[in-house]
């Protein structure tokens, strides 16, 4: 399948019965019904064919991974724009800055309890609502700098950054 950069770096997955193919920054977004072969390329101006369910030609991103929730996906830009895209279809929900101090993202979102967590690499955590409507709930500080994503273990999240390694969990 051509259309993705030479080497992108978010994680594919499945979801829903369809593949989710990051393709890089400025590059397409597809989503793809399992069982495809051959080459199911999109010819130009294309937005969908036999397996290619649909896409969007510029819905990539450079480092981080999309999540999936609740019938959407949503994915995070480097420079913290967050998208919400509609699972089945593909259509843009939403695409808006997440805060005018949210500028630099290499950690991939996790989503827990509805709401949608994107840390940056300034040790910002944005809290996001979940849903059709973008609402930014909460700004959490670590003071520290950020760049590995963060590990959902058991009922622990782990996050490192530059100089700690978090665990946090509900109490008991």
């Amino acid at each position: 399948m051509s259309g993705t950069a030479a080497t992108p770096i978010p994680t594919p997955f499945a979801y829903e019965g369809l593949l989710y193919i990051n393709g890089g920054r400025g590059r397409p977004l597809f989503a793809i019904r399992l069982g495809a072969a051959g080459d199911i390329s999109l010819k130009e101006d294309q937005p969908s064919n036999e397996y290619i369910v649909w896409s969007q030609p510029r819905g990539g991103t450079y480092l981080p991974s999309a999540v999936a929730y609740q019938s959407a996906i949503y994915t995070l830009t480097e420079t913290g724009i967050l998208n919400r895209f509609d699972a089945k279809t593909g259509k843009q929900t939403y695409k808006t800055r997440i805060d005018p101090a949210a500028t630099a993202f290499t950690t991939s979102p996790w989503i827990y309890n509805d709401k949608l967590f994107c840390l940056s690499e300034e040790g910002q955590t944005f809290v996001v609502t979940t849903g059709e409507q973008f609402q930014l709930l909460h700004v959490n500080e670590l003071e520290d700098m950020a760049l590995a994503s963060p590990a959902l273990v058991g009922e622990r999240l782990l996050i490192r950054t530059e100089h700690r390694l978090y665990s946090i969990r509900r109490k008991a």
